[in-house]
């Protein structure tokens, strides 16, 4: 599956954007503010309707304008078309011309995978950060884990609010009690999760960086502790109350990366950390593409940002011909970077066209 030409209006500071794009790599180039995160971010909405940035998800749409609209014509099985429209705050998605009413029932139909300078938090920052990484990845390759996971942060908010009004234990065991069995398909499904992307994770890093040994470490509960939740919620019921949060659960998993015997967050160099973070993203779509059996697209901003030119190199060679993958840069001419660049889709985005196209 790949993108063969898309058509966006009024998104950001783009008028009209219109292109047709190689089924391998595709760069686009220019300064800063010239919209080449935007193209990306029109691509991503095609895939799970909103964007990746980080407080900009939803609210796209070019100051002081009546619509938006993303068209993008698809290379699949069963999709040749996805269309994005809004207007007057009410938003349609179209396959096919076939409109679609959930959300949940649109995600996963055309995968992608986005790399970008918000996702260091993935390796600089806390645990929460780790867990929705995590999260994300199970929720599209699994409905049922999606499913799941959104009745069980549901009940949890439920559970927080009696806590925090300080409800009688017969109120809160309502809760518990339903929550303990989502719990424990949850940490059934990251367990099963965790064997294969791991494994996927080393050969990749191997391929990088093989005299540094690289560790995505996730450590579930112990058997009984998750046979035992409800016993576990009554013995902290005190503790929780003073809170006001859920301190036992899947919420509370650990997830942590190394970088030889050192904890990635405290101690990398950004260099080491932008490295380790790529080498996830690829993984993720090998493991989204083994799930799914269909090939999400790579969508990665300013890939080459903290990187040396032996690193970016290094990581070029596990971009997989298979996978359309579109780069962001401010600069051209990193074309040294790949083995043979005639193979790639050199793309100029300079500011004020009202229409751009391959240059």
């Amino acid at each position: 599956m790949f993108l063969k030409h898309l058509e966006i209006k009024n998104i950001r500071s783009i008028s009209l954007y219109e292109n047709k794009f190689s089924k391998g790599i595709n760069l686009i180039y220019g300064k800063n503010g010239v919209g080449k995160t935007t193209i990306l971010e029109a691509i991503h909405t095609l895939s799970v309707s909103k964007s990746f940035r980080s407080g900009y998800r939803k609210n796209i749409q070019k100051i002081n304008t009546e619509f938006m609209s993303i068209v993008g014509e698809i290379s699949g099985k069963n999709i040749n078309k996805i269309a994005y429209r809004k207007k007057d705050q009410q938003y349609k998605i179209k396959i096919n011309e076939t409109e679609i009413k959930k959300v949940s029932d649109f995600i996963g139909k055309f995968p992608s995978i986005v790399l970008s300078p918000e996702d260091i938090d993935i390796v600089s920052g806390g645990n929460s950060a780790r867990l929705t990484y995590i999260n994300k990845i199970l929720s599209i390759s699994n409905k049922e884990y999606l499913e799941t996971l959104a009745r069980f942060n549901k009940i949890i908010k439920l559970r927080n609010r009696c806590l925090v009004n300080n409800r009688p234990y017969n109120e809160i065991i309502v809760w518990d009690e339903q929550l303990s069995p989502l719990a424990l398909k949850i940490w059934e499904q990251r367990e099963v999760f965790f064997k294969k992307f791991n494994h996927e994770f080393k050969l990749l890093w191997n391929q990088v960086i093989p005299f540094v040994e690289a560790t995505v470490q996730y450590t579930p509960p112990k058997k009984e502790d998750k046979n035992n939740l409800i016993s576990s919620l009554l013995s902290r019921l005190d503790k929780d109350k003073f809170r006001g949060q859920t301190g036992a659960g899947p919420h509370r998993d650990k997830i942590n990366f190394f970088f030889g015997d050192i904890d990635i967050k405290n101690q990398a160099s950004q260099g080491e950390k932008k490295i380790f973070l790529v080498v996830l993203k690829i993984a993720e779509a090998k493991y989204l593409h083994q799930k799914t059996n269909q090939k999400p697209v790579l969508l990665l901003d300013d890939l080459f940002a903290k990187l040396d030119k032996f690193r970016g190199k290094k990581i070029l060679q596990l971009i997989d011909s298979e996978y359309q993958t579109f780069i962001t840069t401010t600069d051209n001419s990193v074309e040294s970077y790949f083995d043979d660049f005639k193979k790639v889709n050199f793309i100029k985005l300079e500011k004020n066209n009202s229409l751009c196209s391959v240059a």
